[in-house]
């Protein structure tokens, strides 16, 4: 059967279609590619457990975002369960939606300049469903800090800078929502709690 020139052009337009549908579906079946420790891990992270370990967690995350309060108690367990096998990363991710997010990430860069981050960490979560900012004066008494650097800190360019590098970091990556974790360079995508935990202790074993 001889085919007329219309014809010859639909074929051509149907196979160029197929080949464009078939490698669309492969890039987008394909596995993202995992990102260095370095990428995720920069030298201002604030870090736990052994850093010397194989296997890295890094947390994207908001002081005021009940889900990252929620599965702290978690991330805390698997911290102390795994300390010689595990160094784990906090990111700040503040979110837009959240009024005070961004001040307590500087709150606890702050506090971390005076050596005491983790603790004000765990004092902002601790009240995040009730957080307002006079509290985060109050945490920097608790904790004994200068409050006068403290509060001076809070302000600093270095700081906010600090804060937006993780922020943009975040972005680069395609962030949207937080917690967002990722196990040694690869993004976790889970489906409860329990589903977390069990993902990163059976990489650990």
């Amino acid at each position: 059967m001889r085919l007329t020139s219309d014809s010859k052009i639909l074929i051509t337009v149907i196979a160029v279609t197929i080949v464009l549908i078939v490698g669309a579906a492969f890039l987008l079946t394909k596995p993202a590619p995992a990102l260095s420790r370095n990428d995720l891990m920069p030298p201002t992270a604030h870090t736990k457990g052994n850093p010397q370990a194989n296997a890295y967690l890094v947390e994207f995350s908001d002081f005021q975002c009940p889900a990252c309060a929620a599965i702290k108690p978690i991330v805390d367990e698997l911290i102390k369960a795994h300390n010689e096998k595990l160094t784990f990363a906090y990111r700040h991710y503040p979110l837009l939606q959240h009024p005070l997010s961004q001040k307590a990430a500087l709150a606890a860069e702050a506090a971390g300049l005076q050596g005491k981050f983790w603790e004000m960490y765990d004092l902002i979560f601790a009240n995040s469903a009730t957080l307002n900012e006079p509290m985060l004066a109050e945490f920097a008494g608790q904790l004994e800090l200068d409050i006068t650097l403290f509060t001076s800190d809070m302000k600093s360019e270095t700081l906010i800078s600090r804060v937006q590098a993780d922020v943009d970091a975040g972005n680069k990556i395609n962030l949207n929502a937080t917690p967002t974790f990722f196990l040694n360079g690869k993004k976790l995508e889970l489906n409860d709690f329990a589903d977390f935990k069990n993902t990163v202790e059976q990489a650990l074993q």
